[in-house]
């Protein structure tokens, strides 16, 4: 095991050897680890770190109990208590994979946050560039931030332009709205002024009223589009009863 004050004076070192390296590689970017105890080749870049490990690389940073890693290549294997920065996203789990500064995988209860919604599934795989999340599994689920959920089998997320893809068993919970909804799949536009359409076997209740239809459209604005083999069920509002007109005799 290497003394940690010891260890630091050998990476001070490295990272000159490094920095000429990168001119030289032209490869861009930084990559420094942090934990309580560090083992390092500075020859092949791989090394291992425990407790508190951080890991920062560009723009983005990570902590973990534990983590293999390899300073050349920018990747790494996270394990325990996991968090993962990516700008403005954020990603918790149990384990991750890290593969240069573009892609993470997360598992064990990944979680993925951006702009307040959550997206959660057994597995998460997040490309940094794009923006994009895809969840990996038997089942998966988009939490927004007014409490709403859209669970399915499958969800693609693209972040950088608020659209979801859900895929299997699409079940829509709405509180806020007390909506609820299910269809075969679901494209869900995230914006402020967005919208979700059910495809296939789509069905959505509200208030006791209910549309069905091979394709449904619902809005912010609380209107629903339909198409294809339609059936509404309309539930009145009950009134209350006129109050007798002053002075009609009652008896």
């Amino acid at each position: 095991m290497i003394n940690t004050k010891k260890l630091l004076l050998m990476l001070a070192t490295a990272a000159i050897s490094c920095s000429i390296a990168a001119t030289a590689f032209a490869a861009p970017g930084k990559f420094s680890v942090k934990a309580d105890e560090l083992e390092y080749d500075m020859q092949t870049g791989e090394g291992k770190g425990k407790g508190h490990v951080v890991i920062v690389q560009d723009e983005g940073k990570a902590t973990a109990n534990y983590a293999i890693f390899n300073s050349k290549t920018k990747s790494g294997n996270l394990i325990g208590n996991v968090m993962v920065y990516k700008n403005d996203v954020q990603i918790t789990c149990g384990e991750a994979t890290l593969t240069n500064e573009e892609y993470v995988s997360a598992f064990g209860g990944a979680i993925v946050i951006k702009e307040g919604k959550r997206l959660e599934a057994d597995r998460v795989d997040y490309y940094k560039s794009t923006e994009f999340a895809e969840t990996v599994g038997g089942w998966a689920r988009l939490t927004d931030t007014d409490g709403s959920t859209l669970n399915a089998g499958k969800i693609d997320y693209d972040m950088k332009n608020g659209v979801a893809n859900a895929y299997g068993g699409v079940n829509i919970d709405s509180p806020a709205r007390k909506l609820t909804a299910t269809a075969d799949k679901a494209i869900y536009e995230t914006k402020a002024n967005g919208y979700v359409e059910l495809i296939g076997n789509a069905h959505a209740t509200q208030d006791g009223n209910s549309v069905t239809g091979d394709k449904l459209r619902l809005t912010n604005s609380n209107v629903a589009v339909a198409d294809g083999n339609v059936k509404i069920i309309y539930v009145p509002e009950e009134r209350p009863a006129q109050a007798a007109s002053e002075g009609q005799d009652l008896a």
